[in-house]
């Protein structure tokens, strides 16, 4: 990236590299929070850049720092849909070895197991 970053995103892609990439709801949250501080700061740039005229430097400057933020605004968002569809054939799998798992009067998934009383 050949731009300046501001300190919320830096932390938040920071906070990504230190999560495991197996951590698919820590992942998730950070890349919301993420998706959240690119929006702010794409909104600001854009409304910095609206105040300039196109024929000035610092408009063209500006112009690809607002692309390459779109950019990663994109990769945070298709990333959210991929964990999505991960999350959901996850749940899809378990819900099929739960249907097939042999039921035991008196118990169900989710609880406890019941326990035999204590031989005196």
């Amino acid at each position: 990236m050949n731009y300046e970053i501001n300190g919320e995103i830096r932390e938040s892609v920071a906070r990504l590299t230190a999560i495991k990439p197996a951590n698919l709801a820590a992942n998730t949250t950070e890349l919301g929070t993420l998706w959240k501080a690119l929006r702010k700061e794409i909104n600001a740039r854009n409304d910095a850049l609206s105040a300039l005229e196109s024929s000035d430097p610092a408009y063209a400057a500006g112009a690809g720092t607002v692309v390459a933020l779109l950019q990663l605004s994109q990769a945070v968002g298709d990333a959210l849909v991929e964990l999505d569809k991960l999350a959901r054939t996850a749940n899809k799998v378990i819900i099929r070895v739960l249907k097939k798992a042999p039921r035991e009067q008196g118990f169900t998934f989710g609880e406890a197991q019941p326990t035999e009383p204590a031989a005196n």
